[in-house]
């Protein structure tokens, strides 16, 4: 195989490999509610792609999916998650990036709206208990 097709062939696992990532990462960050978890699921992650690194090793061909489904994963995973925890909220405040993500890291209600989901439930109900200033006479 000569380099060029080899760099092209390449480089197109790498973005079919991370799209399959985010789309793995996004399923599993669903499920996680505390930050521990998250974070679990970041080392198993890396974990799975040591072990299909040492099983692939002999197909340098398959690194750059390897690569690219880590790197999805890991995507993935923070998307899903919904708030920016890590190393993730030095780089959301610098980028100013992912504000949602960032106010719910600052209010602490992340894992109660991630437990709320994983168990099925609605949010709250929420109502207005503002009272307009004209009067409706």
């Amino acid at each position: 195989m000569s380099g060029f097709s080899f760099i092209v062939l390449s480089a197109l696992l790498f973005v079919f490999f991370a799209y399959l990532g985010v789309q793995v990462g996004a399923w599993a960050g669903e499920k996680a509610v505390t930050s521990g978890d998250y974070w679990k699921m970041n080392a198993i992650a890396v974990g799975i792609a040591v072990l299909f690194t040492m099983l692939l090793a002999p197909l340098p061909l398959l690194y750059s999916a390897i690569i690219g489904m880590l790197a999805g994963a890991i995507v993935g995973l923070k998307l899903a998650f919904g708030e920016s925890v890590g190393p993730w909220k030095v780089l959301d405040r610098f980028l100013n990036v992912n504000r949602q993500h960032r106010r719910t890291a600052a209010a602490g209600t992340g894992e109660e709206r991630r437990a709320r989901r994983k168990a099925g439930e609605k949010a709250p109900d929420l109502i207005s208990v503002n009272n307009d200033k004209k009067d409706s006479r």
